[in-house]
């Protein structure tokens, strides 16, 4: 299987971007250098337009009554590129993951599943071994599951509400109504959450977060949401529903690679980090939300000795209450 063809380039691809615009209306130089800069890299306007626009490659004829602007030597816009082999096994890796599944109707994977069934799929979901996961993950073969899941997506696409049964860790069952603006997925607990304002006194106001697991019972309201809650709506995503006061301190040693490792593995918290002259190390202050916390220390607690807690006080009594767990579980009580 070929990895790499150079028609699939960004600097094919450029052309091809230039082309289409030529395409459909004059493009000046500034307008090609944009999309260089988009779709490649700053310097490849140096090397691509030349060739462009001095009929090197003669793909555009130049347009005597506008300087600098050209129009597209093709009778046609240029084709779309279909798809390599290896993003094909791709693809059909992807559409045997149970989570991919829950973004289609039973319908649309039936035609996606028959449009990639001559594909070898690239890996297997049994070729991979979490061993940092909780065993207890959402049921997404689940028939009740798959439809609140696809209940869930059509309110967010159509801003509407939904009318939730939801059952809580006490196994009472609840009737709730509630304007989604977001699923997330915790790899951690491999669990999908829908973040959500629960209506409270004829307004949605209550920031909530809902475990899909646990609901019983989903369908659209069939009136739309009013106005106001939808510009709210995007202005909450991708924010943590309820931050903490105080952000986790941590103090990075830089040895073994720890400074880069910690900025990639808490690249979806916010934070802020800085080098620190005087002990020759990072503090790095992570914001985060409540319902992730267990997580986030798991993961702190992962990276050893390179990485040290220092606050905030009620942070580094869970710490230190986790390590003598563990401490007790392999060598027994600590006298």
């Amino acid at each position: 299987m070929e990895l790499f063809n150079e028609i699939y380039s960004c600097y094919y691809q450029t052309v091809r971007r230039i082309l289409e615009q030529a395409a459909e209306r004059p493009i000046s130089v500034k307008e090609m250098e944009q999309l260089c800069r988009t779709w490649a890299f700053q310097e490849t306007s140096l090397s691509v337009l030349p060739r462009l626009t001095k009929g090197d490659w003669p793909l555009l004829t130049h347009l005597e009554d506008a300087p600098s602007t050209y129009k597209s030597a093709l009778s046609f816009p240029p084709p779309e590129l279909p798809l390599t082999d290896l993003q094909m096994s791709w693809l059909a890796a992807l559409a045997h993951d149970p989570r991919f599944q829950l973004f289609f109707t039973d319908e649309e994977l039936k035609r996606v599943l028959d449009g990639l069934k001559d594909c070898s799929p690239l890996y297997c979901q049994e070729d991979f071994h979490y061993y940092d996961r909780f065993r207890d993950g959402d049921s997404y073969t689940s028939p009740s599951y798959r439809e609140h899941f696809q209940t869930v997506l059509r309110a967010l696409r159509e801003h509407r509400a939904l009318l939730i049964g939801y059952e809580n860790k006490k196994g009472i069952c609840r009737l709730l109504e509630a304007a989604p603006y977001q699923l997330q997925y915790s790899s951690r607990d491999d669990k999908f959450r829908l973040c959500c304002l629960q209506r409270r006194h004829e307004s949605y106001c209550l920031n909530t977060i809902l475990n899909l697991e646990r609901v019983r019972d989903c369908r659209v309201s069939p009136d739309a949401l009013p106005a106001q809650t939808v510009r709210i709506l995007p202005r909450l995503r991708f924010c943590p529903v309820r931050q903490t006061k105080e952000p986790v301190l941590l103090k990075i040693s830089g040895e073994r690679n720890s400074l880069e490792r910690c900025m990639l593995h808490f690249s979806s918290y916010e934070k802020h980090t800085q080098y620190h002259e005087e002990g020759d190390c990072w503090l790095c202050s992570i914001y985060y939300d409540t319902a992730d916390e267990t997580e986030l220390l798991v993961d702190i607690l992962s990276f050893g000795p390179v990485v040290e807690v220092l606050g905030p006080e009620r942070f580094l009594k869970m710490v230190k209450e986790r390590v003598k767990r563990q401490y007790e579980l392999l060598y027994g009580t600590l006298s």
